[in-house]
């Protein structure tokens, strides 16, 4: 005996599949792999109208605060991380001192404030345990990165769609 909605279902995906629809949307996300192996360490949400977070650790030399914020933007090669402020206490040892053509370095709270925009690609950390690196999303969630491996991890946003 037939079953007339079995085949209707059969139907509808064969079609959704021929038009290339997908059945299920996938979240934006920032995808974070270790960088020479590849194994996936971790899934993130991102923000699907504006993929941003920030990387924050404690200065290797210093022992001060550093934040860098990343905005992720499309373009010809897919999706890229800009660097878009960096925020640090302290001077020297691989800090800037200095805003370049097109940035802006100002006084902010104890320390210091670097705007700019900067395309970081592949965007790829090395958590030194020392440091206490981590992800911040917007909504202030944090996520150490030494804890998911203490190779090299490349972040990259996936499945965000296009403005």
């Amino acid at each position: 005996m037939r079953c007339p909605k079995r085949h209707a279902l059969w139907a509808l995906a064969l079609v959704v599949a021929g038009l290339g629809i997908p059945l299920a949307t996938t979240a934006c996300e920032l995808v974070l792999t270790e960088h020479r192996s590849g194994v996936l360490l971790s899934r993130l949400p991102l923000n699907p109208s504006r993929p941003a977070f920030d990387v924050a650790f404690t200065h290797s030399v210093l022992g001060t605060p550093v934040l860098d914020r990343y905005v992720w933007r499309p373009g010809p090669q897919g999706w890229r991380a800009h660097l878009v402020e960096e925020r640090f206490e302290g001077e020297g040892y691989g800090l800037p001192s200095a805003a370049a053509s097109g940035e802006r370095l100002e006084r902010h709270g104890p320390g210091w404030r670097l705007l700019l925009d900067r395309v970081v690609d592949p965007l790829v950390v090395l958590p030194l345990p020392a440091q206490a690196m981590r992800v911040v999303l917007p909504d202030q969630r944090e996520f150490l990165l030494g804890q998911l491996s203490q190779k090299s991890i490349e972040m990259r946003a996936e499945n965000c769609p296009l403005p």
